[in-house]
């Protein structure tokens, strides 16, 4: 009798300590966790997206590829004029796209990693890198973009 007694308190005792919270099983937040609030990327399409309101508003542009010029995005300017952003480029080489500050790839950059949206690019800014436009806002200052493979 008193072994099975023993052995129902070891399973009791274990059965508790299963349906107990743990540490690991709390919710964590790294800085890489969006906030719940925060909106969602797109699935992938292999586009880079603009548009010249906040919150994927106003006039949109859309790039496969590399764009040396933002003044000639399909028959609109978009040339410092984006104040949200969204890649939606494939996972994989070519993935991440660095916006630049003038056209033809010059000036300072920043980069905006695979499957990220920005819905306000105003407190973003270009890297201090030394060059033209650094340490700008990236809103309404974007004038070329090129897919890269690193952020």
């Amino acid at each position: 009798m008193k072994k099975i007694s023993i052995a129902l308190t070891a399973l009791t005792l274990t059965a508790m300590a299963a349906a107990a919270p743990s540490a690991s099983a709390q919710p964590t937040r790294s800085s890489s966790t969006p906030a719940a609030s925060a909106p969602a990327a797109a699935a992938a399409d292999g586009y880079l997206y603009a548009w010249d309101g906040f919150r994927r508003t106003g006039a949109q542009c859309r790039w496969l590829n590399d764009d040396t010029d933002w003044s000639t995005c399909s028959g609109i300017s978009m040339r410092n004029k984006a104040s949200s952003l969204e890649n939606r480029g494939y996972a994989g080489a070519y993935e991440d796209v660095d916006l630049f500050w003038t056209t033809g790839y010059g000036g300072s950059k920043n980069c905006l990693p695979n499957g990220r949206y920005l819905d306000n690019l105003t407190g973003i800014y270009f890297l201090w890198d030394g060059k033209s436009g650094q340490g700008q806002t990236m809103n309404n200052n974007i004038s070329s973009h090129r897919w890269s493979n690193n952020c």
